[in-house]
């Protein structure tokens, strides 16, 4: 099976579903050298692939399969 970035995914033609706590990212260091939070960044992200790319639920239990 071949597994896509969602945004790869839409430009396919697809609509991806990800699963937000099957999510995870890292603190980084922003160009001004403050610190951004993981927990920022994790919603940034999830809220981006919502806004441009495809659905985003909280839990797999969610997925209604």
């Amino acid at each position: 099976m071949r597994q896509l970035h969602p945004q790869g995914a839409f430009n396919l033609g697809y609509r991806p579903t990800v699963v937000a706590e099957a999510t995870a990212t890292r603190p980084l260091t922003a160009p001004d050298g403050g610190e951004v939070p993981a927990t920022a960044l994790q919603s940034a992200a999830l809220t981006t692939i919502t806004d441009l790319f495809g659905l985003v639920v909280p839990t797999a239990d969610d997925l209604g399969c």
